[in-house]
């Protein structure tokens, strides 16, 4: 089954919005249920969660491989709950970063474009949660042929520290991100029928098994990020050790969700031939989303 009108990023950016925005707002009305907030602190709800959705449909627009992946984290449920909270906009932050370093291979201004992009958005995302160091990792893919280390050097490494440059703040503001990472209400202020989870797990495990044409990238590139990923998963059950105790709920998934796209980056196939088509297992996550958009709002909403 190919469907061509559905194959590049706006289909999955409309996708998003259309799916998203309902969720999101559904969703943090029931979080601040019962609280009592001052119109700045409202407004500040407000920018997180457009700032979430803006950033969203930029990666899923901008991307050219793993945009099914990438519009799965973005519309998992945890994702959008978070949207309204700090961690929403890290999230998003780390997939554009992702999205912008997709291509394969990517050279001319074009590029140089991107990976700049992609700086800014890592030293964001680390700016505001130094425990996202690792993804300036995605930084350093593709790794180059033999015979051009230098130039990959010259080219890649101070992009690297730039982004890394938020993370060399003095130890008492790690501290302060440490004690504030899991503040804020909980990513999912409802229970979940288990009915939906079997709906995400089909929706995500079908087209991981399905959709194994195109090449991946290189065994080495994968072993990066993977262990890029783990490196940011250590620092996070490291920023939880050191927080003041009672001052965190524990490691929540909301925590890990902006190591993700390291691991789409990593898995992500590169397209057969140029016709922009999409098989119909890249839909189950449009189709999760989409029941998640009617069920999600009316149960968050019920009396």
């Amino acid at each position: 089954m190919n469907l061509p009108f559905a194959g590049d990023g706006r289909f999955w950016a409309c996708a998003f919005l259309g799916l998203g925005l309902p969720v999101c707002l559904a969703l943090a009305w029931a979080a601040l249920a019962g609280e009592t907030l001052s119109a700045f602190d409202a407004f500040g709800r407000l920018a997180t969660m457009a700032a979430f959705l803006i950033l969203g449909l930029a990666a899923l627009a901008l991307a050219t491989r793993g945009r099914a992946a990438l519009f799965a984290l973005l519309c998992w449920p945890a994702s959008l709950a978070a949207a309204s909270g700090s961690d929403g906009p890290v999230l998003a932050l780390a997939a554009l970063a992702a999205a912008l370093l997709s291509p394969r291979p990517m050279t001319g201004r074009r590029g140089l474009a991107r990976r700049a992009g992609a700086v800014v958005a890592i030293a964001l995302a680390v700016l505001a949660r130094p425990a996202c160091a690792p993804l300036v990792g995605m930084l350093l893919v593709p790794f180059p042929p033999r015979g051009r280390l230098a130039r990959y050097g010259r080219d890649r490494l101070p992009l690297a520290a730039l982004a890394l440059l938020p993370a060399l703040l003095p130890a008492s503001l790690w501290a302060q991100h440490a004690a504030g990472a899991g503040g804020g209400p909980m990513p999912l202020p409802i229970p979940l029928p288990w009915s939906l989870y079997g709906l995400w797990a089909a929706a995500l495990l079908v087209p991981a098994l399905a959709l194994r044409r195109g090449p991946l990238p290189p065994r080495a590139e994968r072993l990066w990020l993977s262990g890029c990923a783990l490196l940011g998963l250590w620092l996070m059950v490291a920023a939880q050790a050191l927080a003041p105790a009672g001052g965190l709920g524990g490691l929540q998934i909301r925590d890990l969700l902006p190591l993700a796209p390291m691991g789409i980056l990593a898995f992500a196939r590169g397209r057969i031939g140029t016709a922009a088509a999409l098989r119909w297992p890249a839909l189950l996550p449009v189709l999760a989303a989409a029941i998640d958009a009617v069920a999600l709002p009316l149960i968050a909403l019920r009396p």
